[in-house]
């Protein structure tokens, strides 16, 4: 019973954290859509936003592709879990099935907190300004978020 539960909870808290990730880690970057994230490209973005100095923006790309490359095993799991799911609609095994959404919560969890340190340690090497511009991207990502949903 507490492991369920325990399940449970961790499950509800990395959807909270992909939430989480999702409004802050976003940044206000246009997405193409897909998992087609691109380190450069977000580094490149930020430091135009944030003016990063040369290394502010070395080390961000650093912190970004290394992330990026650890989640990537990560991705692709998903995408085969999230088939077989799919897969299952015809003859539902509800073994095989619990089986692949509990993994599904521990990589999504692995991968929220990956993400949110990452963001951790870029904020950290931010000046006091920058973390103010980052805030405000977040509130006017934010706000464009919720006049789109508004509109639907």
């Amino acid at each position: 019973m507490k492991k369920s539960l325990l399940k449970a909870v961790m499950s509800s808290v990395a959807a909270g954290f992909t939430l989480l990730f999702v409004a802050l880690g976003s940044w206000s970057m246009p997405h193409v859509g897909g998992h087609d994230f691109n380190p450069e490209d977000m580094s490149s973005f930020l430091s135009r936003k944030l003016d990063f100095t040369e290394e502010q923006e070395a080390a961000v790309n650093n912190l970004l592709t290394a992330s990026h490359e650890e989640s990537e095993p990560d991705l692709q799991r998903l995408q085969t879990l999230h088939e077989q799911l799919r897969n299952h609609r015809g003859t539902f095994d509800e073994v095989a099935a619990r089986e692949a959404a509990d993994e599904i919560g521990e990589i999504t969890a692995r991968m929220v907190f990956l993400k949110v340190s990452t963001f951790a340690e870029i904020t950290a090497l931010l000046t006091q300004e920058q973390r103010e511009q980052a805030a405000e991207l977040r509130e006017k990502r934010a706000e464009r978020r919720g006049m789109w949903r508004d509109h639907i």
